[in-house]
């Protein structure tokens, strides 16, 4: 049997929170892939999604820019999904848009077997006249995209195959995440206490850089770096905590260890913290 040549093309990632809108008969309903509702929270979505003719079924990411940088924030969409009434004030602090990059139902036709392509069509036409919710372009110049991820610093790309039909889990053979992973050095002032099978070693180790906290790591270690880290924080002596526990998030042991990590991370919060930061190597 011969097989499917695939053709690939890209469109931006966004760092958001992930949210499907139903409209049916003129009502709007909003939630993420679990099913909670963010119809109330998000009004402004609503509106836009009400202003648009007819029923559809749209899938996409809520994204919060912040205006003096252009760029997008996960704090934003995450205070404004999370927060379960209508509050005026976050939506001042936090107008978000949705960035529309699918379309699962146009009318009373389901549009999931139809070509990526050809929905990508679809969307655009639908969404073209709305400021909020906003179509998600693609391209096919993947080498140029991602130098510009890089370039900008921004959260990555989708990968998509250009013929493939829409599937409902994020991770497929047909659609691919690529992150803009990033890399820094930081030194070890402590470490949480371990649970269940990390009982005998450490939780996370809490990590600073240039006197300030930059977040906690308790992932990427294998056995042997385990042991390597946990006999080395046994050995350091205690010292007074740079960091209130209150910061850190929860009660851990400061030492003084002279020890420097490599870890992975995702980006940068707001408040200077590594968002998902994973272990690399001691060095």
């Amino acid at each position: 049997m011969q097989s499917r040549k695939l053709r690939i093309c890209v469109a931006g990632k966004y760092d958001g929170t992930r949210c499907v809108v139903i409209k049916e008969k003129g009502e709007v309903t909003l939630q993420n892939r679990h099913g909670i509702l963010y119809t109330v929270r998000l009004p402004e979505i609503v509106d836009a999604a009400k202003a648009i003719p007819g029923s559809f079924i749209i899938d996409g990411e809520v994204v919060y820019i912040r205006p003096e940088t252009g760029r997008e924030e996960f704090t934003g969409s995450q205070r404004r999904c999370s927060t379960q009434f209508p509050d005026l004030l976050l939506r001042r602090q936090y107008p978000v848009v949705l960035k529309a990059f699918d379309i699962i139902k146009l009318g009373s036709e389901y549009v999931v077997d139809k070509p990526y392509w050809k929905r990508k069509t679809l969307l655009r036409a639908l969404v073209k006249d709305s400021d909020i919710i906003q179509f998600v372009p693609y391209r096919r110049d993947i080498e140029k995209a991602w130098n510009e991820v890089v370039a900008d610093g921004t959260e990555g790309l989708i990968l998509k195959d250009f013929n493939s039909r829409y599937a409902l889990g994020e991770r497929s053979w047909s659609w691919l995440k690529v992150k803009n992973w990033r890399n820094e050095e930081c030194e070890v002032v402590g470490y949480t206490h371990g649970k269940n099978s990390r009982s005998g070693f450490f939780g996370a180790l809490v990590l600073a850089k240039d006197g300030k906290f930059r977040g906690c790591v308790g992932s990427g270690f294998n056995d042997y770096e385990l042991l390597k880290v946990r006999d080395i924080l046994r050995d350091s002596p205690e010292m007074p905590k740079p960091f209130p526990e209150s910061v850190v998030g929860e009660s851990y042991t400061a030492v003084k260890t002279g020890l420097r990590v490599l870890v992975q991370y995702y980006q940068v919060n707001p408040s200077g913290v590594l968002r998902h930061p994973v272990f690399i190597k001691t060095l």
